[in-house]
Order: structure tokens, then sequence, then C-alpha cells
């Protein structure tokens, strides 16, 4: 079976693992000539619509998983039009796009998200957000999102701020400063279960459980496992280290200071409503109906410190 990956980051990359895994054919569509052992690597803009359609031949699905800079004007730059025309070729061809999504578009109601809650942005990358999920459900395409709250995992880059701002320092023996309320529960996504959800959703799009959605296109939530406060966190790294971990939550008002110079500390400023607060993602259709279970915690916690790069051994500080 063929499966189109369309970028190569932090969420592509678990999905080419997965799918080689699984024995499947995958074409891996990116702007970079880095090659990806053991994959067919084609290098090319997601606007390039004669490549597209060339490679969208014979596949079973497409997962679109380009990303840009953290910034609501990069993400508006960069991300509708190519969306779009993805949206464009696989609906000429019958081939189904499956697109990871975070909970951005959903605001407020992150605190304590269900599946089928309405679109309502209080952000400007929720902004963003919500006009790729409407967009998509206008296009003719046959499209569904799987909604992953904060990730990790072991192709987790800085992208994912449990990655940068917990796992990676703490791993080194370095005291994490993280922008949050310590002690607030927090849903975090194993990066090997939304690919494991993406896959599902693109085998089996025919025979999806519908989802009632603002939108009308389905949107589903990723397997994850109950919140874990940072706090939490930090003392399941030092278990599974055999190592005493250090934890301390960034003031808001530095985040206020560095937001007026630095665009991702704007944006994070932004969206401290996510952290300076309980955020659950509640199990959706894919895990009650579809039988998908997120990874164990612990397993999952030790593969992503198992990561290339990622574990300072020595322990030194």
């Amino acid at each position: 079976m063929k499966h189109i990956v369309i970028g190569a980051g932090q969420v592509g990359s678990a999905l080419v693992h997965a799918l080689s895994e699984r024995g499947a054919e995958v074409v891996v569509i990116r702007r970079s000539d880095a090659p990806m052992p053991g994959m067919r690597t084609v290098v090319a803009d997601a606007l390039d619509e004669e490549t597209l359609a060339r490679e969208f031949e014979g596949a079973a699905a497409v997962h679109h998983c380009i990303h840009a800079p953290y910034d609501h004007r990069a993400w508006r730059r960069e991300l509708p039009h190519r969306e779009r025309a993805v949206m464009d070729v696989a609906a000429a061809m019958g081939v189904p796009v499956i697109f990871p999504e975070s909970v951005y578009a959903f605001g407020r109601a992150a605190a304590d998200l269900e599946e089928g809650n309405p679109i309502a942005p209080c952000t400007p990358l929720g902004d963003v957000r919500a006009e790729l999920l409407e967009a998509r459900s206008r296009h003719d395409a046959r499209t569904a999102s799987i909604v992953a709250s904060d990730f990790f995992g072991p192709t987790a880059n800085d992208g994912s701020v449990a990655t940068l701002t917990m796992l990676r320092p703490l791993a080194r023996g370095r005291r994490a400063w993280v922008p949050a309320d310590l002690d607030a529960p927090h849903s975090w996504s194993y990066l090997p279960d939304l690919a494991a959800a993406m896959i599902h959703a693109g085998t089996h799009f025919d025979t999806l459980p519908s989802s009632w959605t603002a939108t009308g296109d389905p949107i589903f939530h990723a397997p994850t496992t109950e919140p874990r406060s940072c706090r939490r966190v930090a003392q399941d790294v030092g278990a599974s280290l055999h190592r005493k971990t250090h934890i301390s939550s960034v003031p808001e008002w530095v985040l206020a200071v560095g937001s007026r110079v630095d665009p991702t500390v704007r944006e994070l400023h932004a969206q401290r409503y996510l952290w300076r607060t309980q955020a659950r993602l509640r199990p959706g259709q894919l895990t009650t109906t579809e039988g998908l279970q997120p990874t164990p915690w612990p397993t999952a916690l030790q593969e992503s410190l198992n990561a290339p790069g990622r574990t300072n051994t020595t322990g030194a500080a």
C-alpha cells in the first residue's frame, strides 16, 4: 500500500518510521534534498501540482505534515496555499488527505477538550489553525484532521515544547525552565501514537465513525495518555534516569518582556492559557470506537529519552 508523506519534520519522520515498520510503500515529498535512508524522496515544493499528481497516482492516502516557524504570520504566509494545492490534486485523484492538528483552534476549550467541541480560537496562532480547518471543510477533497496535544517522542525537535524545555535539559542533567504552572495537569501526545492515528485514518477513511465538528469534516483526537503536570514529568524523567531532576517555572513577566522582541516568545506568551491552567485532551473515537490505545507512559518516556543525542549519560550539569 502506497502512502505519501509531505514534509519530513518531527511528525513526518514519525510517520515514515511507522509506515516502514508496516511494510508500506512510502514516498516522501520535501523541499530539502537531505536523504531519508530506505525511502524514495522527491525533492519538490507542495505547490508543485505536476509532481503531486504524478506521485499521488495509486496512493492510499496523503499525509500532509509541512510546518513553518512558530509565528502566526509565517503560518499564514506558508501554510494555506500549500494545503490548498495538495487538496486540489488529491480531490482530482480521489485520494484522502490526513492532517496533523493542534488544539489551538479550540481556544480555551483546550482546558478539557472533548472531540466535537466547536472551533473557537483565542490567539493569532489559533486563528490560523481555525482558518485551515475551515478551508479543509469547504474543499472538495476528503480530509481528516488528527488533533494532538503538545507532543514528544523520538523524532521530536525544538518544535516540541516538551522536548525543548523539559526532556532535553533534564536528560542532560540540567534544570528545566518551563513557561507553565508546574502543577497544572497537561496532556502530552506521543508522536508514534499520532502517526498511528494518521495511518489508521488514511487506510480506513471510508469506514471511520462520523465525528460532529463545527466545520463538517472529520476531526479526531490522537490517542493520548492521562494528563501529567510538568513537575510530574520531571520526576518521571529522574526516576527513569536514576538521578535527581530540577524544574522551575518561567515567570510570566519574563515572557511578557521577551514577547516585545522575539516572535516565538510572543506566540508562547499569547498561548500561555494552555500552560498556566489545566490542558486536557479527552479520548475520542479513534480510541473509544476504533480501538487505538496510547503507548503506556513509561514506554513512551523511555523511548523519547533514548533518542540519539537526547541523554547525557555522565549526568554532568
